[in-house]
């Protein structure tokens, strides 16, 4: 009899896989990263809800937040965190990224950051709710390089890492004070730095992910 588990999860990526086939990876807060198979409804001939598969509900996107039923492999079949996609519930579908192409990268950097990494994290509640906050700040307009910097930011903090200890006071006072600026503030706020503070933002950001890949052992990608 197959046995089911009940998560709730992120879909970090969705790549097809075969010709009927997609595979996602999900980020949940009690299950950690998860690989989940499920038909491709759009190049599938069957109905959604077959009587042999309780299919999703909707299509899985990218960047969805989903109710999931994940049904558990025989054992020793595959590698652990792989599950079959039974049923999907879409609780929030970031439909705002598509406005934005900057929004959409910085979500997409930020998202592969999480999967390469998410293996070796502690615990995933807490990033799981980072990268809830990070996606609903780009979809409501917030500038994309401001919640991709503070995201980082606090995703390293989290992880124990010193970035306000040892990266901040390595920076120019000016630098300093567009970092502190964007940490203590909400993303959204980013919008009202002055231009030239602004646009210090991507070097910053690529700044610090240089410090991670030297001092951490985070892998930016």
């Amino acid at each position: 009899m197959p046995r089911y588990v009940e998560a709730e999860g992120l879909v970090l990526d969705s790549k097809p896989t075969g010709e009927r086939h997609l595979r996602l990876t999900l980020l949940s807060p009690t299950l950690g990263l998860v690989t989940a198979m499920v038909r491709d409804s759009r190049s599938s001939t069957k109905p959604a809800t077959s009587k042999k598969t309780k299919s999703a509900s909707s299509r899985p996107d990218i960047f969805d937040r989903a109710a999931m039923q994940l049904e558990i492999p025989d054992a020793g079949t595959v590698h652990p965190n792989f599950y079959f996609l039974r049923e999907y519930k879409v609780l929030h579908r970031h439909t705002g990224l598509g406005k934005s192409y900057a929004a959409l990268e910085a979500a997409a950097g930020l998202s592969r950051l999480v999967a390469h990494n998410a293996p070796h994290f502690e615990t995933c509640a807490p990033v799981y709710e980072l990268c809830g906050k990070a996606l609903e700040s780009l979809e409501n307009g917030a500038p994309p390089e401001a919640v991709r910097l503070k995201a980082l930011f606090l995703l390293a903090s989290a992880e124990g890492y010193a970035a306000r200890e040892q990266w901040l006071p390595e920076l120019p006072v000016t630098d300093q004070a567009v970092v502190i600026t964007i940490m203590n503030r909400p993303a959204s706020e980013a919008a009202n730095l002055a231009t030239d503070d602004a646009a210090r933002l991507p070097k910053l950001r690529t700044a610090f992910e240089r410090w991670l890949d030297e001092h951490t052992d985070l892998e930016v990608k």
